[in-house]
């Protein structure tokens, strides 16, 4: 098989890739970045180095994705390949076709021409929401993934990695901790069932098709979440104010119940959290020094601590 690449780099290993999903020997292969890296304003395509494959002069056939070696200790790549296919087999997101686990290292079919990333106005239309949605319930109903997870054990675990005293935090990270801890609390005891989910709805790993149809992408979080975590998650994305998550939960579960609101909510600042912590821990470790993950950090720390601060949660915490 002969390899034509953009960079040598990825030579041998989308090699591998392309043999062991039995692509037939003797054809030209040709690789070309596919996403390039964004940490901000959005986060797209940065844990992660992307190629678009094609087979002699065709169109791009597969796309090969290989995570950034310092942060592979947070992917259980097998759990994603996993949720990757029986997604895949709904017809809600690409056929994953190998995994290469010691490079980190996965082939998926492409999906061709005519998708394109989400934007946050697509999610802000009914319609758009509504698809999305629904494919997130169809996943929540189907097999369950191999893992199961829940943010606030990952909260800890970089916490634990990063350090509460580092110089990086923002001078109130222990603060927002503390609240992060009082929705953990209040959340375990109210008690939650896990269903499967892709775990990581961001803009950026939902597309749109030029028939209108819905895939989803990047399963490397995918796993057994509680459901409301994934649908908070999702409108702490696309809706700025309580007042458009309200017609979002009734499309999720027929109705808007203050409960289901506040749940979503103690979901999205943790989420937050979440995702400021993970971005530092990136800045700290990625070899794409370009990439502004202090400045996407910053921007979740901002949110999280506007909705803690906010009058009344703790109070809304009690009625979870």
């Amino acid at each position: 098989m002969t390899i034509l690449m953009s960079s040598a780099d990825p030579r041998e290993l989308a090699e591998a890739a392309l043999q062991k999903a039995s692509v037939p020997e003797g054809r030209a292969v040709r690789c070309s970045p596919a996403v390039p890296g964004v940490a901000s304003p959005s986060y797209h395509g940065v844990e992660s180095s992307t190629y678009a494959v094609a087979l002699d002069d065709r169109a791009p056939e597969f796309f090969l994705k290989v995570t950034t070696s310092e942060i592979r200790w947070l992917i259980d790549q097998p759990a994603a390949f996993d949720a990757a296919a029986k997604i895949a087999a709904m017809g809600l997101g690409p056929q994953p076709l190998a995994l290469i686990e010691a490079e980190g290292a996965t082939l998926f079919r492409h999906l061709g021409a005519g998708w394109r990333v989400a934007r946050l106005d697509d999610l802000r239309q009914p319609d758009r929401m509504a698809d999305v949605i629904a494919a997130h319930r169809r996943i929540a109903d189907g097999p369950s993934f191999a893992r199961t997870w829940n943010v606030f054990d990952v909260i800890a675990e970089l916490w634990a990695h990063i350090g509460a005293t580092d110089a990086v935090l923002p001078p109130d990270a222990w603060y927002l901790k503390d609240h992060i801890d009082f929705a953990r609390d209040a959340i375990m005891a109210a008690g939650f069932d896990s269903r499967p989910a892709q775990a990581d709805p961001h803009a950026s790993n939902i597309l749109f098709g030029p028939d209108g149809g819905v895939r989803l992408v990047d399963f490397d979080m995918a796993a057994n979440v509680d459901p409301y975590y994934q649908l908070g998650a999702l409108l702490n994305e696309a809706c700025p104010f309580d007042s458009e998550m309200k017609p979002a939960i009734e499309m999720f579960e027929g109705q808007c119940r203050d409960a289901t609101l506040h749940r979503c909510l103690a979901y999205a600042a943790a989420d937050d959290f979440y995702w400021a912590l993970r971005s530092l821990l990136l800045d700290r470790v990625a070899p794409r020094r370009s990439l502004e993950f202090r400045k996407y950090a910053g921007w979740r720390f901002l949110r999280c601590r506007m909705r803690v601060n906010r009058p009344g949660f703790e109070e809304m915490l009690r009625s979870l």
